[in-house]
């Protein structure tokens, strides 16, 4: 069965310099306006992506056909467009080109639990039980809101069972109803493990989603909608498509470079469920930043904090939802998600003003050269610069 790769594991060999033949079918730079001093700069740049990208990540356009990279640089932000989203015929990503973003739904599902938190809708040390009909609660658990959004609860990643009812190859979701999620975790009897120790889960914001949409009477895209999605003006950002965003949705690859279906959700939607293009995921990272809007700026930053150690390798954090390296001038604060044809990273050092996005319309690829751009971003870790 299917699943998605959302945790940060960043395995790059550093010394191979191959040279690859076909290094580029198509670069095109899609610039946000600018002077020409902004211009030479974007050059430079590209020329410098290029070298991470085909040096150091070992890019293969063969194997991941099409993608587009954002960058934050200062008051800075670039867009590059590189291969074509089709295998049969020339299609150069856009900026609002459309991909899956798989785990990285969290990050959004958790902004607006942030939202909610801040609006006295909701509170991170209430049970999450109680957020959920009486019909489905569990009785043996007492995982709080907190606990279910920092990955701290103890519950596994996906619900035992779930690939029983998965009727078609690569699309896991489809057919695993919010029923049978009810019915897993009513019955779930949770392990004593160490409080408050990592354990990434897909179930927790599958439940997450359902609180929500309990506690608010409405359905979960709307409340996204309403709190987060439509106040940062994220038009192409959501989880069911309009007819005009299904024909801008991005063909999909697997990792055999077959063409793959969409994704498609009877349950999981607040989990991995949601699409993006590369302008609004750029726009959701200023936010997060504190770029923009300053109404988000208070709220947001307290999503980065590193609050528990995650194992996953040293200096890695869990804060809510999203991922922490701690390095010892600043934090790297980042996510990734992945489906059956599409691959996403978002990663941003607030310190220096720097970010990346890569949405990838293959399911390899993204994680590493994400991390390999923040780290060229960043001067390879060095202390970092003040912000201009």
């Amino acid at each position: 069965m299917a699943d998605t790769i959302d945790t940060i594991t960043i395995t790059v060999n550093m010394n191979r310099l191959q040279t690859i033949a076909t290094i580029l079918i198509s670069s095109l730079a899609l610039i946000l306006p600018f002077s020409s001093t902004l211009a030479q700069s974007s050059e430079k740049l590209q020329k410098d992506l290029n070298r991470v990208l085909y040096f150091d990540a070992d890019l293969d356009l063969e194997k991941v056909p099409g993608l587009m990279i954002g960058i934050i640089q200062g008051d800075s932000t670039y867009t590059f467009s590189y291969g074509s989203l089709s295998k049969t015929e020339k299609l150069d990503p856009q900026v609002n080109s459309i991909f899956e973003i798989g785990g990285i739904t969290k990050v959004f599902t958790a902004s607006l639990v942030e939202i909610l938190v801040a609006e006295g809708l909701m509170n991170y040390e209430t049970s999450l039980n109680d957020y959920l009909p009486a019909s489905i609660r569990n009785p043996k658990s007492d995982i709080s809101l907190y606990e279910a959004i920092t990955h701290t609860a103890g519950m596994p990643r996906l619900p035992h069972g779930i690939g029983k009812r998965e009727k078609e190859a690569n699309n896991p979701y489809a057919h695993y109803a919010k029923s049978d999620l009810f019915d897993f975790y009513k019955n779930y009897y949770p392990i004593e493990e160490e409080e408050n120790k990592y354990q990434y889960s897909h179930v927790t914001y599958a439940l997450i989603e359902t609180a929500i949409e309990n506690m608010t009477g409405e359905r979960f895209e709307d409340v996204l909608q309403e709190k987060l999605l439509g106040p940062l003006q994220l038009e192409d950002t959501n989880i069911r498509l309009s007819e005009d965003q299904e024909k801008r949705l991005s063909p999909g690859y697997n990792l055999l470079g077959d063409l793959t279906k969409p994704w498609r959700f009877s349950s999981f939607r607040g989990s991995v469920g949601m699409k993006s293009s590369v302008q609004d995921m750029l726009k959701f990272v200023k936010a997060q930043m504190g770029d923009e809007d300053q109404k988000y700026t208070s709220l947001f930053k307290n999503m980065h904090k590193p609050l528990h150690e995650t194992e996953i390798a040293k200096g890695n954090y869990i804060g809510k939802s999203w991922h922490v390296i701690k390095k010892k001038n600043h934090n790297i604060v980042l996510h990734a998600g992945s489906t059956s044809g599409h691959q996403a990273f978002v990663g941003f050092v607030k310190e220096t003003n720097t970010g990346v996005v890569i949405l990838s319309n293959s399911e390899q690829g993204a994680n590493s050269m994400g991390y390999l751009i923040l780290r060229y971003l960043n001067n390879n870790w060095r202390k970092p610069k003040v912000k201009s």
